[in-house]
């Protein structure tokens, strides 16, 4: 059995930690064994959003401290000691630019294998001169010390790596049957909630954080029920600006209309209940949400910050942070409840395709 460390910032609800979930739930259990090392707190302050289902699965997780900044050696240090005490052969990290720490310490530990991951194509850091120059130092020693390197994306293994430099795609692959389109689902969500048949509903799924770009979007939707009354948005994360944009949906005008839960095992059925999937962020790597959502068949509405990679189906719109732009199209009359069936570009992200891609690098080793 081949035992992969993975390191991440933390086990909650995300990009990255989908993708991890993901593939270690269809990947061959006998073969492959996933442990993980975080170093941020759970977003609830007691367990992270993954975690029983990781430890119930024979998964070890390890906590050190976020040194990272204040003391990087002592960071090194510390996942080493990990990496060395439990024989760690391959250590597998996902956290962009500080990767060339963690991996510095897999190497310390004396790990041979040491694989960088890239899940983003933007970091707000690099508008600060000194902090694009660290950066720039970090790249340089990560393309050194790491001895495989991958991206979810073109555009994400450019940013992290720079542009002359080879790296390996693995999509952010889903399970296609889990997202499935079901008329019954709809129909008791809408229940719940009681809205009706034919209440416009935006669907929008990610952290509460200010690259997503939540707040736009509630101003946004106050405007389009001018147009459209009769619509709701649903904002499913969780976040450090939950009570800001809760602050702001109460002072609206529609704030009976604005739903603001908290990140769900269950989202996959608000695919089927919503009419548009809506994603305005300043940023993205290639989404797990925006695939999700194409294959419950949604219409989509991505920013133009989003990669173009993302789209692997007909019903995606990009569109630049224009509010009228964004209103014009939601406003525009499609029967959502007829769903396509899978366009043949979708199959690059299906999970087994992911999972099988992963599985040949572990096994290169």
């Amino acid at each position: 059995m081949k035992r992969i460390l993975h390191i991440i910032g933390g086990l909650d609800r995300g990009g990255a930690e989908s993708f991890i979930m993901n593939a270690w739930r269809n990947i061959d259990k006998t073969k492959y064994q996933f442990d993980i090392l975080t170093f941020l707190p759970p977003q609830n302050g007691k367990k992270f959003a993954y975690e029983d289902e990781l430890v119930s699965g024979g998964a070890k997780i390890f906590r050190i401290k976020d040194n990272r900044i204040q003391h990087p050696r002592r960071f090194e240090n510390d996942i080493a000691a990990i990496v060395r005490e439990n024989h760690y052969e391959i250590v597998h990290s996902h956290i962009d630019f500080m990767s060339a720490l963690s991996l510095v310490g897999a190497l310390k530990g004396g790990a041979k294998h040491r694989v960088a991951h890239s899940h983003n194509t933007y970091n707000k850091n690099l508008k600060s001169p000194l902090k694009a120059l660290v950066s720039k130092i970090l790249r340089k020693r990560l393309n050194k010390i790491a001895t495989v390197k991958l991206a979810c994306g073109k555009d994400a293994g450019v940013f992290l790596y720079g542009p002359n430099q080879k790296f390996t795609i693995i999509p952010n692959g889903i399970d296609f049957k889990k997202f499935q389109y079901n008329s019954d689902t709809r129909n008791k969500l809408r229940k719940k909630y009681n809205l009706g048949a034919k209440t416009r509903i935006l669907l929008n799924v990610g952290r509460l954080e200010p690259v997503k770009n939540q707040a736009w979007l509630i101003d946004t939707f106050e405007e389009l029920t001018k147009t459209i009354p009769d619509a709701a948005l649903f904002i499913i994360g969780s976040g450090s600006l939950h009570e800001q944009l809760s602050s702001q949906i109460k002072s609206s005008s529609v704030d009976k209309k604005i739903f603001l839960l908290c990140s769900r095992e269950d989202v996959y059925e608000y695919y089927s209940m919503a009419d548009f999937f809506v994603l305005p962020s300043k940023f993205e790597g290639v989404p797990t949400v925006g695939i999700e959502a194409q294959a419950s068949g949604l219409k989509c509405i991505f920013s133009t910050n989003v990669p173009k990679e993302t789209k692997a189906s007909s019903s995606v719109r990009f569109l630049s942070l224009s509010r009228p732009k964004w209103i014009k199209e939601l406003s525009k009359k499609y029967d959502t409840t007829k769903r396509r069936n899978l366009d043949s570009d979708m199959s690059k992200f299906n999970i087994k395709n992911s999972v099988k891609k992963l599985e040949d690098v572990y096994d290169s080793f």
